[in-house]
């Protein structure tokens, strides 16, 4: 009998020990996702948009998040590989600058998916990118600049010299000449990011020099452009999404660089098993790349010239203005 009822308390343990497991796995079953940028995540426009992105993943896939703000090129591998020993199953490098970070970590965790935002970086098996199509989007900025001028100058200013900004300028020289071949398109970047006194200074020099409708690629220093064209009574159009609650005087339109939901179809494939490591563009096409217009100056804008730039999308969106080939082969 005593024999029975030890064998009892140790079916009763063994039971207890099998549903302990069974939490255990379903708690390593969470999926995981991990976000590092180099900026701010409430810097109004590149990291932020990718923070976007990873907090609707949090919502609509159940993730539990994390995010490494401000990160040191210095510190890129060993932050992607604390994530990978924290057991996330995905890690998002934002920008092209974290391609070589990944590759190297990549092959040290190959059961974690790493992913690389404006890059072509890819290993065919756990490394892959997912970029913007940048040139089309400075397009856009660049039509409707010449469609709006009244001096026959615009201007464009950049952040930081990074790919991703060097396509949009180019591209928005593109897309003014597409519309007026004989405008004066002046540009510059200014080697930051953050400074947006800096940004002001180059914007107040340009509208000096008669431009009249300036855009800005260089995240929270872009503001300074803003304010600058607001002070002078000119326009600016933002890029990747635009704080029009914010600058309601002079910020006309931005495009809507829509990386966050990029980056939420690549986490969602990756929850399903369906990703394959690969280099992906998105563009008009796909709906990630846009010309949206500011609530409350919208009305200043002629009907002819929404019609012209719809008609442009649609062009950009079937390949009939193909700006890869438009472009200088060092941006192709």
């Amino acid at each position: 009998m005593m024999k029975k009822g030890l064998l009892l308390v140790l079916a009763i343990f063994a039971s207890i020990a099998l549903v302990g497991c069974g939490n255990t796995a379903e708690k390593n079953d969470t999926f995981k996702v991990a976000l590092v940028i180099n900026g701010s995540k409430t810097d109004g426009g590149w990291s932020q948009i990718a923070y976007d992105g990873l907090l609707k993943i949090e919502d609509k896939l159940d993730a539990d998040i994390a995010v490494s703000e401000n990160t040191k090129a210095s510190d890129f591998e060993k932050v992607f590989r604390n994530y990978a020993k924290e057991g996330n199953n995905l890690v998002i490098g934002h920008g092209f600058e974290f391609g070589d970070a990944a590759l190297a970590v990549a092959a040290e965790y190959p059961d974690v998916m790493f992913v690389v935002t404006s890059s072509t970086v890819t290993n065919g098996t756990n490394v892959g990118s997912v970029s913007n199509f940048n040139l089309q989007a400075g397009f856009l900025q660049g039509s409707l600049a010449a469609l709006m001028t009244k001096t026959n100058v615009v201007a464009s200013i950049g952040g930081m010299e990074i790919p991703t900004i060097a396509k949009t300028l180019v591209g928005y020289e593109l897309g003014a000449k597409y519309i007026n071949p004989d405008i004066k398109v002046l540009s510059a970047i200014t080697g930051s990011g953050d400074d947006a006194n800096k940004s002001k200074e180059q914007a107040l020099t340009f509208i000096s020099q008669g431009a009249d409708v300036l855009m800005a690629n260089a995240n929270a220093a872009g503001r300074g452009v803003y304010v600058a064209a607001e002070e002078k009574g000119v326009y600016a159009i933002a890029s990747i999404s635009g704080e029009f609650d914010v600058y309601t005087k002079g910020l006309i339109a931005s495009t809507k660089v829509d990386m966050s939901t990029s980056i939420f179809q690549v986490a969602e494939k990756v929850q399903k098993g369906t990703y394959k490591a690969a280099a992906e563009n998105y563009g008009v096409k796909t709906g990630i790349v846009d010309l949206v217009y500011s609530p409350t100056l919208e009305s200043t804008i002629p009907q002819e010239v929404k019609d012209k730039i719809e008609d442009i999308k649609a062009k950009l969106s079937s390949n009939e203005i193909d700006v890869i080939q438009l472009a200088p082969e060092e941006y192709r």
